[in-house]
């Protein structure tokens, strides 16, 4: 059960705390081949080892001409030059070169004239119209050996690996992955079908949360079900907390009789930060830590489990990783107009885009709603103290729709 001297708190305050726990904590980092560590975390800035380009090429496929001068009806061909190839003859008065795209350019070389603006023949290239523009990417233009590639905390993406190896960068530094305990309580739920009856549910929470720890590159180590009993909840959350870098526990947070993960993780020695947040859904998430653990217990109702699992586990992981983050929101029109009768916390509401990016809730019918949440788009924001927003109204929107996007 839970103390009766619980305070509710302010959910900046909740992340406030959440910030002063995570931060000093970091897993440990390897090395790593850069083809290897799509996903991970930098935990060291990149810099270039190569100039981009390399040497001074051609943008197009065309003919090279020379610096300086009027620029001739027609020149003489010294040869042709591809990609990957290098020219042997030097660029005079009244020569060309032909270049294909990325081939390099020969020295001397003022800009590459297309070759659809030229007619070449008999090793004579004539100017058939005279554009301006260079052509020419010039050595060194995009980087230079020594420039910042990638800075710490940056979670590496296909385009952090094309530009990573393009600058000559081999091996990085990275976080190693986060482990996580996924953990289920409650006696009424089951995975079994069949074992359904009148009180009993299927345990949604356990794999939902385990595919979401998954989604955001984490290693699931644990899961286990967890039934309401004092030492079972004590003792699995030992073993989760021996299997992980972060335990994530869903039910048994509330208030009821039967709720008793508060007092296993005080008597287990972590000490909760918090136990209410003035936040809906999700009022009875609870995070606890120790010095080296952390336990973010989730309330058992699905949408708020998905919900606290964004704006809590997700932020927890960034700071283990080294990368601290802040969900990215934006400030969009109510199509529609929104009234609610308790406003005495900050309350998300599932809501959907129209083609103008003015949001709308869905039908919903509170947090054990989750199917409510297929085909949205995210949630928008309604503060403390606010009970009716007029359509037109602007408010925060978090983008954290059924398809998994990632703030």
């Amino acid at each position: 059960m839970r103390e009766p001297d619980a305070v509710m708190i302010s959910l900046d305050e909740a992340l406030r705390r959440l910030d002063g726990v995570a931060s000093p904590l970091r897993l440990q980092t390897e090395t790593l081949p850069v083809r290897a560590s799509l996903g991970r975390i930098l935990r060291a800035p990149t810099h270039a080892r190569l100039a981009l380009p390399p040497f001074d090429k051609s943008a197009v496929d065309g003919y090279a001409l020379p610096d300086g001068g009027r620029e001739m009806d027609e020149y003489r061909l010294l040869e042709t030059v591809h990609a990957g190839e290098t020219g042997t003859q030097p660029l005079l008065p009244g020569t060309t070169v032909k270049v294909m795209t990325g081939a390099p350019v020969p020295a001397g070389t003022e800009r590459v004239l297309m070759v659809e603006h030229a007619q070449e023949t008999d090793g004579r290239v004539r100017l058939t119209r005279s554009v301006g523009g260079a052509n020419v990417c010039r050595l060194g233009e995009n980087l230079i050996p020594g420039d910042l590639v990638a800075e710490a905390g940056r979670t590496i993406s296909p385009l952090d690996l094309g530009n990573l190896i393009a600058a000559g960068i081999t091996e990085v530094e990275v976080s190693r992955p986060l482990r996580i305990a996924v953990l289920s309580t409650g006696n009424e739920i089951t995975d079994d079908p069949a074992a359904l009856g009148r009180g009993r549910i299927m345990d949604s929470n356990g794999p939902m949360l385990s595919a979401l720890a998954t989604a955001h590159r984490m290693v699931v180590t644990l899961t286990r079900r967890i039934p309401d009993e004092p030492g079972a909840t004590r003792e699995t959350i030992a073993t989760a907390l021996a299997a992980a870098d972060l335990v994530v526990l869903s039910g048994g947070v509330s208030e009821g009789d039967s709720d008793f993960v508060t007092p296993a993780l005080r008597a287990l020695g972590l000490a909760p930060l918090f136990t209410r947040v003035a936040v809906k859904p999700g009022k009875p998430v609870t995070l606890a830590a120790d010095g080296s653990h952390l336990v973010l217990a989730l309330p058992g109702n699905p949408v708020s489990a998905w919900l606290m699992f964004h704006l809590f586990a997700i932020r927890i992981a960034a700071h283990l990783l080294g990368a601290p983050i802040e969900p990215r929101t934006f400030r969009l029109k109510l199509a529609t107009p929104f009234t609610r009768r308790n406003a005495e916390r900050q309350e998300y509401v599932p809501a959907c885009l129209d083609e103008s990016a003015r949001c709308s809730p869905v039908p919903y019918h509170g947090s054990a709603h989750l199917g409510a949440l297929t085909g949205t788009d995210g949630f928008f924001v309604v503060p403390i103290g606010v009970t009716m927003l007029p359509a037109g109204t602007k408010v925060r929107f978090l983008p954290l729709g059924s398809t998994e996007s990632v703030p």
